[in-house]
């Protein structure tokens, strides 16, 4: 009998087929090249054995993995708030969707026959919205650009069916983007608008100069401060700056209703004047780094 052949460039590391979508799909098996194999025994456990391989290779080439890559940034979200209706279009199928937000990727597993429908119906929604979809940008301060990604900008979905955008936390500029159908549109700016001012942001400036503001940044991460304030304050979130940012000032967003926010400012304000002149930097043979990182660098 035949085996088709298991190519190891074709799987992931869970074992499973890693499928794309563009071009031909890593899943397609025209033409797959087969394997020989020969049974050796006495007949009847033979043709015993035989059937019991054909039934192990038809339930694992039943089975697909698929991807669809490089959604657009502002389409993904009304992608993601459809995975139900492209569920459905599984007729009874088995079929798991999976999201990787960073890479703009949504992976479909599951029965072939359903990954295939349902990846097709991906294909064709994204580029219905290609066409259909308007945009207008407002300005809003920086600060209140952390009010509108998450669960924040699920939020601004939910309530007016348009995707708001906001640029790398990195970038210059104020800009905000509001995608939807031209019809939408006028209350997806309404509720963008509604949930940057929803919650009281507090900016706090780290000590400078730059040196400085990266070790207080870097102490801040290694105590788990934000943790902290959450346990104590858990109406309020705390943004802690990269010790790695370019930027020439680090500074804190805290994020709440205004009066716990303003009890945070106190008890913080008060570590920075602890900190200030509390830290050093030194220099660490590198053959010291092992004792000093892990559970050593803990205490």
């Amino acid at each position: 009998m035949d085996i088709p052949r298991r190519d190891p460039a074709a799987l992931t590391g869970n074992g499973h087929p890693n499928g794309t979508i563009n071009g031909k799909d890593d899943d397609d098996e025209d033409e797959e090249p087969t394997i020989p194999v020969t049974l050796v025994g006495p007949q009847p456990l033979a043709y015993e054995a035989q059937a019991l391989l054909k039934q192990i290779i038809s339930s694992k080439t039943s089975k697909s993995t698929q991807r669809v890559r490089d959604i657009p940034v502002h389409i993904l979200p009304f992608i993601v708030v459809r995975r139900a209706l492209f569920l459905s279009a599984a007729q009874g199928g088995t079929v798991s969707l999976a999201l990787n937000s960073d890479a703009r990727e949504i992976t479909a597993s599951g029965d072939r026959e359903a990954v295939v429908t349902i990846v097709e119906s991906i294909k064709q929604t994204i580029e219905t919205f290609k066409t259909s979809l308007t945009s207008v940008t407002l300005s809003l301060p920086k600060k209140q650009h952390r009010l509108l990604i998450g669960p924040d900008a699920d939020a601004v979905m939910a309530k007016s069916n348009c995707a708001v955008v906001v640029g790398n936390g990195d970038e210059s500029g104020n800009e905000v983007t509001v995608w939807g159908r031209s019809s939408d549109l006028p209350a997806g700016l309404g509720a963008a608008l509604s949930q940057a001012n929803s919650r009281h942001i507090h900016e706090i400036i780290l000590p400078g100069p730059i040196l400085l503001s990266k070790q207080l940044a870097t102490y801040l991460s290694r105590i788990q401060y934000a943790k902290t304030v959450k346990d104590r304050h858990p109406a309020v979130d705390i943004y802690l700056p990269s010790p790695d940012a370019t930027s020439p000032s680090l500074s804190v967003d805290l994020v709440g209703p205004e009066a716990d926010v303003g009890v945070v400012v106190k008890e913080f304000s008060k570590l920075l004047d602890y900190l200030t002149g509390g830290t050093k930097e030194i220099d660490v043979d590198w053959l010291l780094h092992r004792v000093i990182i892990g559970k050593n660098g803990k205490k």
